[in-house]
């Protein structure tokens, strides 16, 4: 078990919000029941390159311990990811995985994969993408 200090802040300000600080005279030790695994992060790498028509995914991860399988999620828009599962792919216990996405239009392309956990929670590696110009 490990001890918590929390400690008291005498203000905070953010628009539209206010906040009563606690006294600095009434912080208190909190002991934890049990301690939460460190956050680990899931991904070594992602890289996406153009190859031939296509593109090619390819990523890797830190450990496949409870990892269930993966989503990998493309999207012509940065800002929206989610409607556009494009493949998944079982965790088989390898540290490195790729797909090839065949189908794809000029422009920005931007990818990311999911890490789906045997719980069902997904961790989300970073965002990588690739240009494709059209030719003739």
């Amino acid at each position: 078990m490990k001890n918590i200090l929390v400690i008291a802040i005498s203000s905070l300000s953010l628009s539209g919000f206010s906040f009563t600080p606690v006294p600095a005279d009434e912080s208190k030790q909190i002991t934890t029941v049990q301690d939460a695994a460190p956050v680990q992060e899931m991904f070594g790498y992602l890289r996406v390159h153009r190859q031939g028509k296509g593109v090619s995914v390819n990523w890797g991860i830190i450990s496949s311990a409870d990892v269930a399988g993966f989503r990998v999620e493309r999207s012509y828009d940065v800002d929206f990811f989610g409607s556009e599962i494009i493949n998944q792919v079982q965790c088989n216990g390898s540290l490195k995985y790729s797909w090839k996405d065949e189908s794809v239009f000029p422009g920005y392309i931007y990818y990311r994969i999911g890490c789906v956990m045997n719980d069902g929670t997904i961790h989300y590696s970073a965002v990588d993408k690739v240009r494709i110009v059209q030719h003739g």
